[in-house]
């Protein structure tokens, strides 16, 4: 639920007021179906859900309104929750949850480059402790006479993931470092062409 609850807030954020339509349609965009298993049906459901608990306002236009034609921002404690859910999911190496860092990639923009850094290195320490734990990790599966056989390789394939991201982490540090990408408070290194622009002003009605 954190992974869809950071998109949600996250997109409304940037595009904010927006149709939960245009939201959707967006979100959809990022291919959310398929790394951070978010039901495309959801999504209606998760917003009004947020406006439930206070972290979105819901814009109604008139009576009788179809979901799709609800606009959200953020309440201030939406902001809150944001930045909350963006740094859990930066500074917290899950290997259970990759979702949670796929998300984050998309919203790094909103915190300045020196917190970024040290997430990325503090994600590093977390990432090599886990390798060199795992070899006694592995050893205690494999000697205890409860576990099958093949528990071994779905721990095995856990570490493999560990040790790619681990890889990625520290040249995306590296690149974060030697001033690439954009982040709070620089200059943007990506605008949005009129394509894209006009694309927003102009929105077909949403399905029934």
């Amino acid at each position: 639920m954190s992974t869809t609850r950071l998109l949600l807030l996250g997109v409304v954020r940037i595009f904010q007021p927006a149709y939960g339509y245009q939201l959707r349609r967006e979100l959809l965009t990022w291919n959310v179906q398929q790394w951070a298993n978010i039901n495309p049906g959801s999504i209606y459901t998760g917003l009004r859900t947020l406006a439930k608990h206070g972290f979105l306002e819901e814009l109604a236009e008139g009576k009788g309104y179809k979901p799709g034609r609800t606009s959200y921002k953020l309440t201030a404690d939406g902001e809150t929750e944001y930045f909350s859910l963006l740094r859990q999911a930066l500074w917290t190496v899950d290997g259970f949850q990759p979702g949670l860092m796929q998300a984050s990639l998309s919203f790094l923009w909103s915190l300045k480059r020196d917190e970024v850094v040290a997430a990325l290195e503090s994600r590093i320490v977390q990432l090599e402790q886990h390798e060199k734990a795992a070899p006694f990790n592995e050893r205690q599966i494999l000697q205890d006479p409860g576990t099958p056989n093949h528990v071994v390789e779905m721990f095995r394939i856990a570490v493999a993931r560990d040790r790619g991201e681990l890889e990625w982490t520290r040249s995306f540090r590296a690149r974060v470092l030697a001033g690439e990408y954009s982040f709070a408070g620089e200059l943007p290194d990506w605008i949005p062409g009129p394509e894209a622009a006009e694309q927003w002003r102009n929105l077909p009605e949403p399905p029934d």
